[in-house]
């Protein structure tokens, strides 16, 4: 079984965005709902982050990027 839950959802462009330029991404995800990534037998707990662009016309284009991360430890 596999369950995904959507943490933050970020719109950076709307409308006639302007071409050939590029378009940063910054994201700062909540501290207290994420964790280092961990890989057991029983189970998997993982990030990512999916892009989605959608074109005047309704055509969607989106793909999903792993996030790896880890733990510095308390302080």
């Amino acid at each position: 079984m596999s369950i995904a839950t959507e943490i933050q959802n970020i719109q950076i462009g709307d409308g006639d965005v302007v071409r050939k330029k590029p378009i940063p991404i910054y994201m700062v995800f909540p501290r207290l709902f994420t964790c280092p990534t961990l890989s057991t037998a029983n189970f998997k707990l993982e990030f990512e982050v999916n892009i989605s662009v959608v074109f005047e016309d309704n055509h969607l284009v989106s793909e999903n990027f792993p996030i790896y991360c880890t733990s510095r430890g308390f302080r």
